[in-house]
């Protein structure tokens, strides 16, 4: 009996099955955050600052932070050297650096002169854009500490060098001011409110919404199966349409009640979120059932898949993931384009919401035509069979 069950086949291709399974999902859902590093985190250089001519040489302490950092290798930042410091907070503001870090004008001619009685103190702005991703917020800040250190070190050597070549002593009060020269201002831009879940409040809204989608995308697709006998009309499709629209007003208008009454989300603009989790829930709707449509049942582990390995993905910057992880898997997943336009109603005061809705209107378009054209698909001969029973 023992070696009976041992030899068939089931037993033995159910084993490689289950270790192809397990694979799949150690390699997409731990592959990506087993080991994160961040890497070429954008982040804007301004050097405002234009040197001090002294009676021996120059001081230019903006031009050498700038090469320091900039040839620095062990910094996890792309450096872009940007003009000012409102050319950095606009930039900012369309989500292109997660930071900035700004020298501004008389910075060498404060340190030249700071232990005079009439100089001003030497400083240097850190601004941190936190509504990018509350994470890398966080790095940025550890190691904005790092480089204010650094850079705090390399004006003591500049001030004491000077000291020692003049054979001058000070006062306590300036002996204090010259152990700590610069004074870092630290400013935090499209921050993060609290009740947000650290800023991922887009991601979870996105990843509810695709969930729920999928279950109403199945119970339709069951039921269009069930009424028409697997056959596919224009009056089918119209139906799946109705019945989506119902099912979505129905499961965007829970996520936000729940999350609203229940919950304590802080929503800052509950009609923009409500309008485009309806739009994305849409979007995830045509696609999902063109899909079904066209390849049966058998979608329902892709979308599963899509799901499951979307969520550590979107919860991770993209600066953090692995370079195949963006390439095979970020690159293309639909669900990023929701996160990152809700991240701009959040955070971003609807700034970067238009270019995520365009983008999935395409989606969509394509989606539909798709849809549509599964009315011309041929019927398998199973489903042909059933259908003729039916029929007598």
């Amino acid at each position: 009996m023992m070696k009976k069950f041992f030899s068939q086949k089931l037993f033995w291709g159910g084993l490689l099955a289950i270790i192809l399974v397990v694979s799949i999902f150690i390699i997409g859902v731990m592959g990506s955050i087993v080991n994160p590093k961040p890497k070429d985190i954008p982040v804007a250089l301004v050097v405002e600052d234009k040197g001090f001519k002294m009676p021996n040489n120059t001081l230019n302490f903006g031009e050498t932070i700038k090469k320091t950092l900039t040839t620095n290798k062990d910094i996890p930042f792309k450096w872009s050297v940007l003009k000012d410091k409102d050319e950095a907070i606009n930039e900012m503001n369309d989500r292109s650096y997660y930071a900035a870090i700004i020298i501004p004008e008389n910075t060498s001619q404060n340190i030249a002169t700071m232990l005079q009685s009439s100089s001003g103190q030497p400083k240097v702005e850190i601004i941190i854009n936190e509504g990018m991703n509350y994470t890398v917020a966080n790095t940025i800040g550890q190691i904005a500490n790092q480089i204010s250190l650094e850079m705090n070190t390399q004006v003591q050597n500049l001030i004491f060098s000077q000291l020692e070549a003049q054979s001058v002593s000070l006062p306590p009060d300036k002996l204090k001011q010259a152990i700590n020269p610069l004074k870092i201002e630290k400013q935090i831009i499209n921050d993060v409110d609290s009740h947000t879940a650290n800023g991922n409040t887009p991601v979870l809204f996105t990843q509810i919404l695709w969930l729920s989608v999928f279950i109403c995308s199945l119970i339709l697709f069951i039921t269009l199966k069930k009424t028409t006998n697997s056959q596919i009309s224009l009056a089918s499709i119209a139906s799946q349409l109705i019945g989506g629209v119902v099912f979505l007003l129905v499961i965007v208008t829970s996520i936000m009640l729940f999350a609203n009454y229940v919950l304590d989300v802080n929503i800052p603009n509950k009609e923009n979120t409500f309008l485009f989790l309806l739009f994305s829930g849409f979007i995830f709707f045509l696609l999902q059932n063109a899909l079904f449509n066209w390849i049966g049942i058998i979608a329902a582990p892709f979308i599963l898949l899509m799901f499951l390995f979307s969520i550590p993905v979107l919860n991770l910057p993209v600066e953090f993931l692995p370079d195949i992880t963006k390439d095979w898997l970020y690159s293309w997943i639909p669900l990023k384009f929701s996160v990152e336009g809700l991240r701009g109603i959040f955070f971003f005061d609807n700034n970067g919401v238009s270019y995520q809705l365009n983008i999935m209107t395409y989606i969509g378009i394509g989606s539909l035509i798709l849809l549509m054209l599964s009315i011309f698909k041929k019927q398998s001969k199973k489903e042909q069979q059933i259908e003729l029973n039916n029929s007598n």
